[in-house]
C-alpha cells in the first residue's frame, strides 16, 4: 500500500498529512470538498499519487518552485514546493503492510462459499454502486454544477479518477440520492441494459437482411445489363451481315418454321 505524504509548515507550525488514494485536494480550509484545508488560501490545488503530481487548479495563489511559478510539478520523495503561504514536501516513505485477519466462521456455518458479497460487506461492490449513482446524479442535473464542471475539466486534462469524482459528487449531493428521478433512470437504465444483447441480435439480423437484399438487387442488375450488352453486339453484327452481305436469319428461320409446321 502506497504510504504518500503532504509535510506542511507555515511559520513555527509543520504537520505531516497523508494523501488520500487517487486524488487529494487541498483549499481554503472548510470548503465543501477539500481534504486539506489551508487558513486563508485563495484557490486549490490537485494532488495526484500516480504518478505523483501537483496541478494548479484555479485561485489568485500562485505555486511556487524554486522561486518561479508554476502550473503543474511533478513529485518525487523530497519534492518542496510553495503556496498559499504555506510550504510543502513530498514524502514517499516505504510502504505499509497491512495483516488482513480473517474473520472465523460462524458456528454451524458452511466452510466454503460463503454469503455472497453485499453492498455493505465487499468494497468493489460499493465502489462500482458509488460511480453509477454518481453518473446518474450527473445525468439527471441532480449532481452540483460546479464540482460537475470541475472533474469535466479533469477529463480534459487527463486527470481523471472514477472514484475520487464519485466520492465528490456524491458528498456534494447529499440528500439528492432520494430523489425519484433518480430511481425512475436507474430504472430506464436497468431496462436498457437487460435488453441491450437482445437489441444488437435484432440490429444485426436487420444489417444482415438489408446486405442480402442489396447483394440480389445488385447481381439482378449486373445479369441485366450484361444480356442488353450481349444482345446489343449480336444484333449489330447482325446488321453488319446484312449490308455487307445481304445475309440474314430470314430464310434459316422460315425453314425453321416450314420444318415443324404439319403439311
Amino acid at each position: 500500500m502506497l504510504n504518500l505524504k503532504l509535510e506542511l509548515k507555515r511559520g513555527s507550525k509543520a504537520q505531516q498529512v497523508s494523501l488520500q488514494t487517487g486524488l487529494t485536494r487541498v483549499g481554503a480550509k472548510g470548503a465543501r470538498g477539500i481534504d486539506i484545508g489551508i487558513e486563508g488560501a485563495a484557490g486549490e490545488l490537485h494532488v495526484w499519487d500516480s504518478p505523483p503530481k501537483v496541478v494548479r487548479v484555479q485561485g489568485d495563489d500562485a505555486l511556487i518552485v524554486s522561486g518561479e511559478s508554476v502550473d503543474e510539478l511533478l513529485l518525487q520523495d523530497g519534492t518542496e514546493f510553495a503556496w498559499a503561504g504555506v510550504k510543502f514536501r513530498f514524502l514517499d516513505l516505504p510502504p505499509v503492510i497491512e495483516e488482513i485477519v480473517e474473520p472465523e466462521p460462524a458456528r454451524g456455518a458452511p466452510s466454503g462459499g460463503g454469503t455472497r458479497p453485499t453492498l455493505s460487506t465487499d468494497p468493489s461492490v460499493q465502489r462500482a454502486w458509488e460511480r453509477v449513482a454518481a453518473g446518474l446524479l450527473v445525468e439527471c442535473g441532480l449532481a452540483d454544477k460546479s464540482v460537475t464542471k470541475r472533474w469535466q475539466g479533469a477529463v480534459m486534462q487527463n486527470e481523471w479518477d472514477a472514484d475520487a469524482c464519485a466520492r465528490e459528487i456524491l458528498a456534494a449531493s447529499g440528500g439528492d440520492l432520494t430523489n425519484p428521478k433518480l430511481l425512475e433512470r436507474a430504472g430506464r437504465l436497468e431496462r436498457d441494459l437487460v435488453m441491450a444483447s437482445f437489441q444488437r441480435g435484432i440490429r444485426g439480423a436487420s444489417r444482415r437482411a438489408r446486405g442480402a437484399a442489396r447483394s440480389g438487387a445488385a447481381f439482378f442488375v449486373a445479369n441485366v445489363v450484361a444480356i442488353s450488352v450481349y444482345s446489343a453486339i449480336i444484333l449489330a453484327l447482325l446488321i453488319l451481315a446484312r449490308v455487307n452481305y445481304e445475309w440474314s436469319l430470314d430464310g434459316i428461320i422460315d425453314r425453321m418454321v416450314d420444318a415443324v409446321t404439319p403439311g
